[in-house]
């Protein structure tokens, strides 16, 4: 947020010298929450009286002391940067008043918020104020654990919470490649680049490497798992495969080949504790689901939905599947929850779209990251979808970190008008949820 600087001097009136605040007698000054205010005592006028804040009028001379939480002094009043300043988070003080140290009713008030009406700050982005009374309104705030501020209220819609940022860029440009890791440590495998390619390449959080390639190429495969033992399966080549490859950091090895073949198909889980449902099985959209233990694959209850290229994220037992195509009249919303031996319809999507990228440790959490021709992205808290920040370019692309966390997901390549090189990296901000109650 700003700083606004207040220039100070100092003059006596008739009564006495006072403080003189842009030029304004003892001014009253109305401060947002967000912003620094610098009293600014460089003038020479100001040689003697050093200002402060206080809870108490007059400060010290009426028996208060110095408010200092959020509160900096630097140089001696009278001369070249000297100033005292103070951060107004959601926490200041709402009455506070400005003094003079050596000299009583030089000052005058420093109000944060408003004056008459204690409420929400309803401007986007600012923390709440603070409260003088117990309140009614029930409702989710904001606050950010590090500084111990309410960042804002939540009142439905679109809250944009997170950030997208540029990564490094892959050293090829490929569409539906698969992916497995972690935002700083993730492998690009396979897919497209102009035709099917077995082209591998590892990240190490600021840029890609390319590493020893898959054994058998593949467009639209299923993954799972950390960079170091991550694993890939299905896919196109064409036609369908059944193919599984186990990666070590270093080697591919085969594993055990999936009951049927299948491309666009999503993955949950780890190298010996994996998920595979979903996905096209030429002609028909598939809802068949399969578990592996690290040898072999296992078919297990279907979905309700059958579909391909949706999103999948979790665990082998608890995972969740969102969006996809259904065929005719195209991209779906539905979303379903795995439990290791069920799949249960929850909460839909706010956006329908296909070849959506993913990231989340299980059912309770997920992101859907972008789509075909869509850059928005949704946040799952376990009971409802939640949009958050846009991808800067919108892309298909079943590239995701299906256990990789939320709050540190990534989106390579993809399908952006052609086969893409960019790499996104998404965080979110260091506040939890709180609820507010009137208890």
């Amino acid at each position: 947020m700003a700083i606004i600087t207040l220039t100070v001097t100092v003059a006596n009136p008739g009564s006495g010298n006072r403080y003189y605040i842009d030029g304004v007698l003892q001014a009253t000054v109305s401060a947002i929450p967000g912003n620094t205010y610098k009293f600014d005592q460089a003038d020479g006028t100001n040689s003697g009286h050093p200002l402060r804040l206080s809870i108490t009028s007059n400060g010290t001379h009426s028996g208060g002391s110095a408010y200092t939480t959020g509160v900096t002094t630097n140089g001696t009043p009278g001369s070249a940067g000297a100033y005292t300043q103070i951060v107004v988070t959601a926490t200041t003080v709402q009455a506070l008043y400005y003094y003079c140290t050596n000299h009583s009713n030089m000052g005058g008030s420093f109000n944060v918020g408003s004056s008459s009406t204690v409420q929400y700050q309803d401007q986007d982005g600012f923390p709440v104020q603070n409260f003088s009374a117990d309140q009614t309104t029930v409702g989710q705030i904001y606050y950010n654990s590090t500084s111990g501020t309410f960042k804002g209220v939540i009142v439905g819609g679109t809250t944009n919470l997170g950030t997208w940022a540029s990564g490094g860029n892959l050293n090829t440009a490929v569409l539906g490649n698969a992916g497995f890791g972690t935002q700083s440590a993730a492998a690009s495998v396979a897919g497209t680049a102009g035709s099917i390619t077995n082209h591998v390449e590892e990240y190490n959080g600021s840029s890609w490497t390319e590493v020893t390639a898959v054994p058998t190429g593949a467009d639209s495969m299923g993954s799972c798992g950390p960079q170091t033992s991550g694993m890939v399966f299905g896919g196109q080549i064409p036609p369908n495969t059944t193919n599984t490859f186990e990666y070590d950091g270093t080697n591919w090895t085969s594993g055990g080949a999936l009951n049927t073949a299948r491309r666009d198909l999503i993955g949950a889980g780890t190298q010996t504790a994996g998920l595979a449902a979903f996905g096209a099985v030429d002609p028909p959209f598939s809802a068949e689901a399969e578990q592996y233990n690290g040898s072999a694959w296992t078919t297990v209850a279907e979905g309700n939905t059958a579909r391909r290229s949706a999103g999948g994220s979790g665990t082998s037992t608890s995972a969740l599947a969102y969006g996809g195509y259904v065929g005719p009249p195209g991209a779906t919303n539905a979303v379903e929850t795995w439990d290791g031996s069920s799949w249960t319809e929850v909460a839909e999507l706010n956006t329908a779209r296909l070849g959506v990228g993913s990231a989340g440790s299980n059912a309770e959490e997920a992101l859907a990251i972008g789509g075909e021709g869509v850059a928005v992205t949704e946040s799952w808290n376990g009971s409802s979808w939640t949009e958050v920040a846009d991808l800067a370019v919108a892309r298909g692309n079943k590239f995701g970190l299906p256990n990789g966390p939320t709050s540190a997901a990534l989106q390579a390549g993809g399908n952006a008008s052609g086969a893409s090189t960019a790499t996104e990296e998404f965080t979110v901000p260091d506040f939890e949820v709180k609820t507010l109650t009137t208890s």
